[in-house]
């Protein structure tokens, strides 16, 4: 069977990145039967006419999904996730790089091979041309925690990266549209019940440090282990609004 890879990417003024992170699949989406949906929450700064543009070039295989009316990231990311025609979600960012994307999705498909495996994620990295030492190091600690999450039943994911069985993504009901951050982590967590989950160590994403930049390492860790507090407390998020960095 020729199994279909919905890439799902949630968008909001997203011009500085969303044509590079589009292109990187142009030699790919027939070989690897591949579609893009971007789930675009009413940008202004010229996002929605590049991604009409590669619509345009790709029909059948690049689509702008436009849901009205203010919306967070997971709403965002199920109304994409709602247009997709896939058997496996490919859930990402609008900065994200896939390095060897050849080579990536063959291995996703074999990882899927296993009917028992509901979802992976890999490690997450900053681009190369952009990393510094502190870059590696915060992300050698985080890689390292979502890893040992998995061995402690906790499941933690980042949005970067996330496939999912579309059946079983459907089933559960997609992402909690009332967390404004966390929604990541909260999904792999409840999929930890639907089956197996993989963290694939041999493949790997790079993203942009703009937050990193914005916010730094300390502050940024610390909103993010107050969230896991609150949401472990059976709450909603802590925040509010999660700031967009662009």
């Amino acid at each position: 069977m020729n199994i279909r890879v919905s890439i799902i990417i949630p968008s909001r003024n997203e011009a500085k990145y969303i044509a590079a992170t589009l292109s990187q699949f142009e030699n790919m989406l027939e070989h690897h039967n591949l579609e893009i949906i971007v789930s675009d929450a009413n940008s202004t700064d010229g996002t929605v006419e590049l991604v009409q543009n590669f619509a345009q070039r790709f029909p059948g295989r690049v689509l702008l999904a436009q849901k009205p009316g203010k919306q967070n990231i997971a709403i965002g990311r199920n109304y994409g996730a709602s247009k997709a025609t896939g058997d496996i979600l490919f859930h990402t960012d609008a900065d994200v790089r896939i390095p060897n994307p050849e080579g990536f999705f063959p291995n996703i498909l074999r990882i899927f091979d296993n009917p028992n495996v509901v979802a992976t994620t890999t490690p997450i990295w900053v681009y190369p041309e952009e990393s510094r030492l502190k870059d590696k190091l915060y992300h050698i600690a985080m890689n390292s925690t979502i890893l040992m999450s998995f061995g402690i039943g906790l499941y933690l994911a980042k949005g970067e990266c996330q496939l999912v069985r579309k059946d079983v993504f459907d089933r559960i009901g997609g992402y909690s549209e009332h967390l404004v951050a966390g929604e990541d982590c909260n999904l792999f967590y409840r999929l930890c019940k639907e089956g197996r989950i993989v963290y694939s160590r041999q493949l790997s994403v790079f993203h942009s440090p703009r937050r990193f930049r914005q916010y730094g390492y300390t502050r940024l860790s610390f909103i993010y282990l107050r969230e896991a507090i609150w949401m472990a407390m059976g709450r909603r998020s802590y925040v509010k609004e999660w700031e967009a960095v662009r």
